[in-house]
């Protein structure tokens, strides 16, 4: 668990500077595609301190991975919406990322129960093949730079705040960007 902790603070310090380096599309696509591969270990291990060891490092690599594509893809995300719209978009990713694990704690259980331990390892590290699929289809894997953060058309003024202007006074609670 440890090292698993060092990967994934290894993987948020350096994805700025991979970015930079190979882009934020291919830095990701590669971390996303390296994912599945660090799953093989745990799926062929047998008893034994070698086999602890390579787990515990393939584990490293994959919480680097993970950290790496998730500030990345992060600030991404933050870059192309617009500053009214920032609370909505972490609202529906959260949903998406943490609604599905309701559902998938149970299946894999399901599958555990009925398949054995080694299947539910197995669909899940062909379920990791997912996010890949999606970066394929998408045009962020050709990203060679961030993008610019576009300006709110929203807003009043370059910057946005959270004042209540003098024509909002007489409604309690309205704020920029509060509009039906």
């Amino acid at each position: 668990m440890g090292a698993a902790a060092l990967g994934s603070c290894a993987g948020a310090l350096f994805a700025p500077r991979m970015t930079r380096w190979f882009g934020p599309g291919p830095m990701m696509l590669t971390a996303l595609v390296l994912t599945p591969l660090t799953q093989f270990p745990l799926l062929l291990a047998s008893p034994g301190r070698g086999w602890q060891i390579t787990i515990g490092a393939a584990l490293a690599v994959q919480l680097l991975c993970a950290a790496a594509v998730g500030t990345t893809q992060r600030s991404i995300r933050q870059m192309i919406t617009t500053p009214r719209l920032q609370g909505r978009m972490q609202a529906v990713s959260t949903w998406l990322t943490g609604g599905s694990r309701p559902v998938a704690a149970p299946l894999a259980g399901a599958i555990g129960t009925l398949q054995g331990v080694r299947s539910a390892l197995i669909a899940g590290t062909v379920l990791l093949l997912v996010p890949v699929i999606v970066l394929v289809l998408s045009p962020v894997r050709s990203l060679r730079a961030l993008p610019v953060a576009p300006s709110d058309p929203g807003s009043r003024a370059s910057g946005v705040t959270d004042s209540v202007s003098a024509a909002d006074a007489s409604t309690p609670g309205a704020k920029e960007g509060d509009r039906p």
